[in-house]
């Protein structure tokens, strides 16, 4: 029941995103258009051009310009090819052996990421309906085909010539969304309380600053690399935001170990004057990080000189100092706050003068102390990924060959009945089917609810009007309301594209019955995916949850065992360590969202686990805290705490893995080393600390994750 709720609440939560207005509109011209030229010049031929070009439309996602001609570009060439089997007029043995083969291809195109596999989706679905509608002879289907491409084309022209050409607009905007995720934690620590901040609230719903900012910069650094690629002799501006881009990594490094640092620093009342200068000056570099945001996305520079440094911060310091009393080791903690400080004020100015001629493309005469990422100048094999997934442990295998056999079967059962517009149910094993069972279980309720209040809408409208032109404009209303509010619910996107396409066949048909058919076909097709979810390899989400756990425990040490053998957090083996634990968090966190769909008991039962991840990004915290005063206080001997911490990780690994309870903490080793400064021992203690809970976490995690 409380699985069910949780599935209730999925299908009419809204997400934090705008509505694609644009898109939308250019969904409606796109099937709009061809489809009033096929009904006023009586050119019923024309309806595939309008069908060819909302495939097309469907498939483009956003993003660099240069991805989406070749996702839109691919899938024209594909759709036009794949219209063809509309000529073979296969006997109904072949016709089922040629479905497993192409939608279990098509389900494995999910290997080279989402957009792909959105492709392979949209492809299969024109397969079958080039199967379940076919064409004459083969003048027929090259007609056909012909159409397709003019309906690509089309779509095209709409989405990459028509609207402004700006190709570095995406990457802009999606680096100024890292600084305004910079900007709001700036935010949210300068108003910490002066005695520290609160505990947080339920662990299971907080959504960690950190990941959401980490997720945010991988995905510019994708869409950076796109859009560079293939742009050699190109202006100064690719490299302008390259510059930009590594500095979210330098700034998110730096607003991980400020606050770690605040929190270890005493909060007594004597303090609260120096502790309201270090966050009055958090606050002023929120303005600076949000006015380097603007500039992106303006793409047009504001010189506004910066208004904040350290120096009022190190005044305070200075006199704290003299007024006496003033440990070794707050001073030693606010003296790293206001050194931090520092360093953030060097980067934003730099950046701020980077961001301020991004217009004119005039050279980067500041840069910030470090290169390129390593990841931002990687390729990848082609035939890679492909490697990477053939095999049964494969979930993206386990998913094409379980999409294939239930499209097979589906297949099958369409011809053994002969049910009418049968290919509506292959449509829906496929969309509906996803490699994990409780996202198929909630995408199977949205295609059923979507269809069934779409279908009743559309049932509704023609009850009331049959005029062709009316309709053609409710299907225009309807694919671009779909488009544009897809970002904010799924749920909704499918009710507003059911009744379009159900009143686009009643219009091609002449049948004005077809919303009853669409609502049975939708079941039993929604059935058919649920019962070869369960069945056909399953894939749970408790048997993966644990590995990928492991493997966030194991990227901590890692980290940790970087940061000990380097001499400060810039160097790129550091870095590329920090990186590395950000996506395999993320990874956990995003195994663990997929476990609450799946999960019968209340969601609070999960506590611990959630714990867990959550500790597990504390540590890494800690870990970063640490790196970054190594530069100030010379290289000391990390290797005893990196040695027990590493150990104890890797046995929490294990533990987890083989889901069990981990072994008792040996001896607590003392970070108390007589060669390290008054810092680096608060800030080992710390770690051993995080450590401590972390295992107490995993400890109290282990029944959860028990089979």
């Amino acid at each position: 029941m409380n699985s069910f709720r949780r599935h209730v609440e999925s299908f009419v939560r809204l997400e934090p995103a705008r509505p694609a207005l644009g898109a939308g509109l250019r969904a409606a011209l796109a099937v709009g258009v061809p489809m009033v030229v096929a009904a006023t010049q009586h050119l019923p031929a024309a309806t595939w051009v309008g069908m060819a070009a909302l495939f097309v439309t469907l498939v483009d996602r956003g993003g660099p310009y240069r991805d989406r001609a070749v996702t839109m570009g691919a899938m024209t060439l594909l759709g036009a090819v794949m219209g063809l089997v509309s000529a073979l007029h296969l006997p109904p043995w072949a016709a089922v052996l040629l479905t497993f083969c192409w939608v279990t291809a098509c389900g494995f195109a999910r290997s080279y990421g989402d957009t792909p596999g959105l492709m392979g989706v949209v492809l299969a679905n024109y397969t079958v309906v080039s199967l379940a509608l076919p064409a004459h002879d083969y003048a027929a289907a090259l007609s056909r085909s012909g159409l397709f491409i003019m309906g690509g084309l089309w779509a095209m022209m709409l989405a990459l010539v028509l609207w402004p050409l700006r190709p570095y607009r995406p990457a802009r905007f999606a680096i100024a969304r890292c600084y305004r995720e910079l900007a709001d934690r700036a935010e949210e620590v300068g108003r910490w309380p002066l005695e520290g901040p609160t505990a947080p609230p339920n662990l299971v719903e907080v959504v960690d600053w950190e990941s959401r900012v980490r997720q945010s910069l991988e995905e510019a650094r994708g869409v950076l690399a796109s859009t560079r690629r293939g742009r050699a002799g190109e202006s100064d501006r690719g490299e302008h935001l390259l510059v930009l881009l590594e500095g979210v990594d330098a700034v998110l490094a730096l607003l991980v170990a400020l606050p770690e640092t605040l929190e270890v620093s005493p909060r007594e009342t004597r303090y609260h004057a120096l502790r309201a200068e270090v966050q009055r000056a958090l606050s002023e570099l929120a303005r600076d990080l949000r006015h380097i945001a603007r500039a992106l996305e303006q793409e047009k520079g504001e010189p506004e000189p910066s208004t904040w440094n350290a120096e009022r911060v190190r005044r305070a310091l200075a006199a704290q100092v003299a007024e006496g009393g003033l440990p070794d080791s707050a001073r030693a903690a606010y003296s790293h706050a206001e050194a931090l400080l520092v360093r953030l004020r060097e980067y934003t100015e730099a950046l701020l003068e980077v961001a301020n001629h991004l217009e004119d493309g005039r050279p980067i005469e500041s840069d910030l102390p470090m290169g390129p990422h390593p990841a931002s100048l990687r390729g990848r094999p082609l035939l890679e990924p492909l490697r990477d997934n053939l095999s049964i442990g494969s979930v993206i295998f386990r998913h094409a060959l379980r999409l294939g056999v239930a499209a097979a079967i589906a297949t099958a059962l369409v011809q053994g009945l002969g049910l009418d517009h049968g290919y509506w149910v292959i449509i829906t094993v496929i969309v509906v089917l996803q490699p994990y069972s409780g996202m198929t279980f909630q995408r199977g309720l949205q295609r059923a609810g979507g269809t069934l209040l779409g279908s009743a809408l559309a049932a509704g409208l023609v009850a009331l009007v049959r005029d062709p032109a009316v309709l053609l404009v409710a299907i225009m209303v309807f694919f671009a309301v779909a488009i544009a509010v897809k970002p904010l619910s799924l749920s909704f996107f499918q009710v507003l594209l059911a009744p379009a396409l159900v009143l686009l066949a009643e219009i091609q048909t002449g049948d004005w019955e077809l919303a009853g058919v669409r609502i049975a076909n939708t079941m039993i097709g929604g059935a058919i995916a649920l019962i070869g979810a369960r069945l056909l390899w399953p894939s749970p989400e408790r048997v993966r949850f644990p590995e990928e756990v492991a493997n966030a425990l194991r990227a901590d040490r890692d980290y940790l065992l970087s940061v000990a053998s380097a001499g400060s957090d810039a160097e790129p083996e550091v870095r590329e360590a920090r990186r590395k634990l950000g996506l395999q968090l993320l990874s956990a966190e995003a195994s663990f969202q997929r476990l609450l769909t799946e999960y019968r008991g209340s969601s609070r039962q999960l506590e611990p686990a959630m714990a867990m991840l959550t500790y597990a990004r504390r540590f890494g915290s800690a870990v970063t805290a640490l790196a970054a005063s190594r530069q100030w206080h010379g290289r000391q001997d990390l290797s005893p705490v990196a040695s027990y911490a590493g150990n104890v990780l890797e046995d929490l690994a294990v533990a987890v893995e083989h889901r069990r309870v981990p072994s008792p903490l040996p001896k607590t080793m003392s970070a108390q080393q007589e060669d390290t400064d008054v810092l680096s021992r608060t800030q080992l203690d710390r770690l051993v600390r995080q450590l401590t809970v972390l295992h107490h976490a995993t400890v109290r995690a282990a029944p959860q994750l028990s089979p």
